[in-house]
């Protein structure tokens, strides 16, 4: 890999796992956690980025993000970036068999920072102040819900059963590992290895 510096800009959705990650010595780069929930304003989030990855820069930049705004495409295409591979960031956790299975079964995947920040996501973001809008929205397209444990924090089962309630939907619990999310992380850098796909 290149002597040059790496610096990971990641939403802050993938904060605990890749701290996790980078404790058990899996991952050795510095990190810029943005806040995961700059992808409700799609355009904000696209300024903050780019002003992350100043014109100029010799550091390399890896994107550990999701199609989140309208500017990524051109941001990973540039000669000293690369995103990992992913729609969103329930994809590039689960990888795109898992992701699709569950898009087919009409799941609504919560990921551990999301649950924990649920109330503020529906409510105040999403404006569903009342159950009965939140569950005619959600049953009108989806049938389950599924929490992703990754692992890395305990399974918060008091509020997966508020969020069950709240929602009158059924909750699945699905467990699994980081290997998915730290071998997509190691194919994005082979753009920074000589030699490698530009």
């Amino acid at each position: 890999m290149s002597n040059t510096k790496i610096t990971c800009l990641a939403c802050g959705v993938f904060r605990k796992e890749l701290e996790a990650l980078v404790s058990q010595g899996l991952l050795d780069f510095d990190i810029r956690f943005l806040e995961s929930m700059l992808h409700m304003n799609p355009a904000k989030l696209e300024r903050v980025m780019d002003k992350a990855m100043p014109a100029g820069s010799t550091d390399n930049f890896l994107l550990l993000y999701g199609d989140c705004q309208p500017g990524m495409h051109e941001m990973q295409t540039r000669e000293n970036a690369t995103k990992v591979a992913g729609m969103n960031c329930c994809e590039i956790f689960l990888g795109k068999e898992v992701y699709r299975r569950l898009q087919k079964e009409k799941a609504f995947i919560f990921l551990p920072e999301w649950a924990e920040r649920w109330q503020e996501v529906f409510t105040h973001e999403l404006g569903f102040n009342k159950p009965e809008n939140a569950q005619a929205f959600l049953k009108e397209h989806l049938d389950k819900l599924v929490y992703i444990d990754t692992g890395v924090v305990p399974i918060p089962n008091k509020t997966l059963q508020d969020i069950a309630i709240f929602f009158d939907m059924p909750f699945e619990i699905l467990h699994i590992s980081l290997d998915i999310l730290r071998q997509e992380i190691m194919l994005a850098l082979q753009k920074f290895i000589k030699g490698g796909a530009q």
